[in-house]
């Protein structure tokens, strides 16, 4: 009895083993690459996104020594995996949804009506893709608009804010399919360049036009007495009456008034004779209001050159150098205490380094929600395998033997 018991822990101990290496084993072909990149250099990271959540973030590259595609990193940014090839067009924005770090949207280029679509999700983690069941309007010529930015409403989660393409701002409701456009046809024309979404639940659009504010819905009321054009603008994520605008020619302002008075804010920032201080971006630490990273260019000739990356713990107040960049920096963003700039070069990572990745078993899981073919295949062999070893019996062995001795 005592030895009965002994063989059926050890059959025990290799179906738990089995199970696991086998599922381990369905997460790793579930990758596109079964090895991860240790970062996203010399690669063009066209769009890049976090989840609120866990390590998780989300990039898009096109071009550059590594394939095109959707990559995934969920040691906060220290190694990156391939997990699709994306939607099949080229993408110009990506959002995670606030809670479901599963689901991403994508916003791409956009073309006739009859076979584009412009607005993408996943649910798996960016591994499949598909449209959703109504497109955006196509205009008077049958062109379904680009989408250039997307927010997400983390107060309604079902609520995604798209911005187009000389299309304006509509509000989609992804659960009923529907969409609004945000304002009427007062931003219609208008590039939209980025939007924001207050902790109040203001809405501002950044745009070729100007920066605009929404808060009803019903009407945009332009943000006046900006010193310049802006091309980038960031909100304290504890204040919403205080706001930084990245200027075109002149450097960052900023507003303490929720925008109805702005003042330059530039000290420690180095200035160049003649030659125009653009801010790319800007971004807001969530859990430091205080801190603020931007991205600033210089324009000479019609050329940028110079990309800086410049960081203040003083609201704006004064900003130290952080680093020189390559590549004009496209979008900022923090994810616990760890800065990433995204370039047409690669993205850039600075601030402090975390733990190795924990195994993707335990963090991956999620993958198998839905499983692709081939994962299918491995967890069905995994079972049976597991089972056979469980159910395995020594008389079959020995009946088989003497019989082929018959």
């Amino acid at each position: 009895m005592m030895i009965k018991g002994m063989q059926l822990a050890v059959r025990l101990v290799l179906f738990v083993l089995i199970l696991i290496a086998g599922t381990a084993s369905a997460l790793v072909v579930g990758e596109t690459t079964g090895t991860a990149m240790a970062n996203l250099a010399d690669v063009s990271v066209q769009a890049m996104a976090r989840a609120t959540s866990d390590n998780v973030l989300y990039a898009a590259l096109t071009g550059g020594n590594q394939p095109t595609g959707i990559y995934r990193s969920s040691d906060n940014g220290m190694t990156w995996q391939l997990v699709s090839s994306g939607p099949g067009a080229v993408i110009n924005v990506l959002a995670v949804h606030p809670t479901q770090p599963e689901r991403i949207y994508a916003g791409t280029t956009g073309g006739a009506v009859e076979v584009a679509s412009s607005l993408w999700y996943s649910d798996d983690g960016g591994v499949t893709w598909r449209r959703f069941g109504l497109g955006l309007p196509a205009n008077a010529y049958g062109i379904v608009p680009a989408v250039t930015a997307l927010a997400v409403d983390r107060a309604r989660p079902e609520v995604l804010y798209v911005g187009t393409e000389g299309q304006g701002v509509y509000r989609f409701h992804t659960e009923r399919n529907h969409y609004e456009l945000v304002g009427g046809l007062s931003l219609y024309n208008a590039y939209v360049r980025g939007l924001v979404i207050a902790p109040d639940g203001k809405l501002y659009a950044v745009t070729n036009t100007g920066a605009f504010v929404n808060s009803s819905g019903d009407v945009w009321q332009p943000l006046e007495n900006l010193p310049e054009m802006p091309v980038s603008l960031a909100v304290a994520p504890g204040t919403p009456q205080i706001l930084y605008a990245g200027g075109s020619s002149m450097g960052i302002s900023r507003s303490i008034d929720g925008g109805q008075s702005w003042q330059m804010v530039n000290n420690g920032i180095a200035m160049v004779p003649g030659a125009a201080l653009r801010v790319t971006a800007l971004a807001v630490d969530e859990n430091d209001a205080n801190h603020i990273v931007a991205a600033t260019v210089w324009g000479l000739g019609g050329r940028l050159v110079g990309s800086t990356l410049y960081e203040s713990r003083s609201g704006g107040l004064s900003w130290a150098k952080v680093a020189d960049v390559q590549g004009i920096v496209h979008r900022i963003t923090f994810n616990q205490g760890v800065l990433y700039a995204a370039t047409a070069n690669g993205l850039v990572r600075l601030g402090e380094t975390t733990p190795s990745a924990p195994m993707p078993l335990l963090t991956d899981w999620a993958k198998l929600r839905n499983p692709t073919g081939v994962q299918i295949l491995v967890l069905i062999l995994t079972l049976a395998l597991a089972s056979l070893v469980l159910a395995w019996r020594r008389e079959w062995f020995i009946q088989r033997k003497s019989c082929s001795a018959c």
